[in-house]
C-alpha cells in the first residue's frame, strides 16, 4: 500500500489518495491534526477527510487509516523533546467529530488504527496522553465511533493485553465484541529482534506499563505467539524502518509475515528493505501473498439441469497468502444467460474464517426456480463487498488467482461456461 499523508487544514491533493500499481488496492493515510491540537476540526478539514474517502471510492480502493498530531522526530522518552499531541479532552471532541465520517464512509475503510497518540500517532513519545486511562479512552471512543464491522490496529501487543487480556480465540473471534475488534501493526517490522520494543512487556516511558502476561516465558517468542494467535482474526500490517540483514532478507521476512500473517505493508519504507526484498527474490512472492490468496483447486459441477431440479455444486478452494479475510464478506452463487442473471446467497460460510495454508470445501444444493428461461448459462462464484454502496463494483469483488476464471465486467469467477438447463 502506497501511504500519504492529509492535512485536512490544507487543500485536498487528490493525487494522496492513488494506487502506485494497477494490482494495489489499499492507500494508507495519515490524517495530520498538527494543526488542530488547540482546537476543534473546523468545516473545511471535516469536508478534506470526507473528499479523501470520496476519491477513494471513485477510485475503487480502501484506506487503512490514522489519525495523528506530529510526526516525530523519534521515539524519546524526554519530555523536554516530545512533540505534543494533544490532551485527551480534545482528543475525544475530535473523535466524536469524526465519528459520522467514519460511519458514512465505513465502506471504504479497510481498518482503522489507534493513532492520536505519541509521535506519528505510534503511541510512544506522548507528551498529553501517556497514562492508561487516556490510551484505553482512545480505544474506547473509537470502537463506538466505529461500525460494529470495522476494527482497529494497535501499535504495541501489550497494550491488547492490558486492555482485553486474550489472545483471542476462535470462538471470540468477529463477535463483535471489543476485543475482538482490535488487532495489530508494526511500524518497524524486522528491526532488530523485538521490532524496536514491539515485543517487549513494558514501556520505555515513564512511568513504565507493564504487562505480566509473558512473566516467566522469552519475551520475545510470547508476544510474537500472542499476535500470531490473534492475526488469524484480526487485520496485521505496517512497515519496515531499518535495513538488518539477516533479519530483514527474504527467508526471514516470508517466515515471519507468514506465521503473523500479514495483509498489508508500506511500498515506500524503509526503501533499503525493500530493495533487498527485490534483489533477493521474493518482492513477487510478497506481493502475492500478503493478505489472502484464494485459489479454486477442484469444482463438481452439473453439466446440464431441469428447470425446477435441485442443482449440487462441490467446490474446493485453498487460501495460498498468509492471512484471512478481516472484514464481512458474502458469497454467492450466480447464473448468467442471454440477459438473465439469478443470484443465490450461500448463508452457511464465513470466507473470514478460510484460514491460510488450508483448503475448503462449499457445498450447495440450490433450487433452480421454475421461471429461469431454458438455455446455456455461465455459472460463478460471485464475492461482492458487504456494503450495498460498493456491491455493484466489480473494483471491491474478490478475484481468485486462478487464470481464465474471472470475469472483470461483472466480478464474477466462472465456474463454467456451459450449464445446459432445459425444460
Amino acid at each position: 500500500m502506497k501511504q500519504s499523508s492529509i492535512f485536512p487544514d490544507q487543500p485536498f491533493d487528490a493525487q494522496k489518495v492513488r494506487a502506485l500499481q494497477p494490482s494495489d488496492t489499499l492507500v494508507w493515510i495519515y490524517f495530520r491534526l498538527d494543526n488542530y491540537r488547540d482546537r476543534l476540526i473546523d468545516q473545511n478539514g471535516l469536508n478534506t477527510i470526507r473528499s479523501a474517502f470520496t476519491t477513494a471510492r471513485s477510485r475503487g480502493l480502501k484506506l487503512v487509516i490514522r489519525f495523528a498530531y506530529n510526526p516525530g522526530p523519534g521515539s524519546t522518552t524526554d519530555a523536554n523533546l516530545q512533540n505534543p499531541d494533544a490532551p485527551i479532552d480534545l482528543v475525544l471532541q475530535h473523535i466524536e467529530q469524526l465519528k459520522p465520517l467514519l460511519v458514512e464512509n465505513a465502506d471504504v475503510i479497510a481498518v482503522m488504527q489507534a493513532g492520536f497518540v505519541g509521535h506519528w500517532g505510534e503511541w510512544h513519545s506522548s507528551k498529553y496522553l501517556y497514562s492508561l486511562e487516556a490510551r484505553r479512552a482512545v480505544i474506547d471512543a473509537l470502537l463506538s465511533a466505529l461500525p460494529k464491522d470495522r476494527m482497529l490496529q494497535i501499535r504495541y501487543p501489550r497494550y491488547k493485553e492490558i486492555f482485553f487480556q486474550g489472545p483471542l480465540t476462535e470462538q471470540e473471534a468477529f463477535s463483535g465484541t471489543d476485543q475482538s475488534r482490535v488487532g495489530h501493526h508494526n511500524d518497524c517490522f524486522l528491526r532488530d529482534d523485538d521490532d524496536a520494543g514491539t515485543y517487549r512487556s513494558f514501556s520505555s516511558q515513564l512511568p513504565k506499563h507493564t504487562s505480566t502476561y509473558c512473566d516467566g516465558k522469552d519475551t520475545i517468542s510470547c508476544w510474537k505467539d500472542f499476535v500470531a494467535t490473534e492475526s488469524q482474526f484480526t487485520p496485521m500490517g505496517g512497515e519496515t524502518c531499518q535495513y538488518n540483514p539477516p533479519r530483514t532478507d527474504c527467508a526471514n521476512a516470508l517466515q515471519e509475515m507468514a506465521m503473523l500473517h500479514w495483509s498489508f505493508i508500506n511500498n515506500d519504507y524503509k526503501p533499503e528493505v525493500l530493495n533487498g526484498w527485490t534483489s533477493g527474490g521474493c518482492m513477487e512472492t510478497i506481493r502475492r501473498n500478503l493478505g489472502y490468496r484464494l485459489m479454486l483447486k477442484e469444482t463438481f459441477l452439473p453439466f446440464a439441469i431441469k428447470v425446477g431440479e435441485t442443482m449440487r455444486l462441490n467446490i474446493h478452494l485453498s487460501n495460498e497468502g498468509f492471512a484471512a479475510m478481516y472484514n464481512p464478506r458474502p458469497v454467492y452463487v450466480v447464473l448468467l444467460g442471454e440477459g438473465t442473471r439469478y443470484t443465490v446467497p450461500i448463508t452457511d460460510v464465513d470466507p473470514r474464517r478460510w484460514a491460510p495454508g488450508q483448503e475448503q470445501t462449499i457445498n450447495v444444493s440450490l433450487n433452480l426456480p421454475a421461471n429461469v428461461p431454458p438455455g446455456t448459462y455461465q455459472l460463478g462464484l460471485w464475492l461482492p463487498d458487504a456494503s450495498s454502496l460498493l456491491r455493484n463494483s466489480p473494483a471491491y469483488a474478490v478475484r481468485f488467482a486462478n487464470t481464465g476464471v474471472w470475469d472483470p465486467d461483472t466480478g464474477i469467477n466462472i465456474l463454467t461456461t456451459n450449464l445446459q438447463v432445459s425444460p
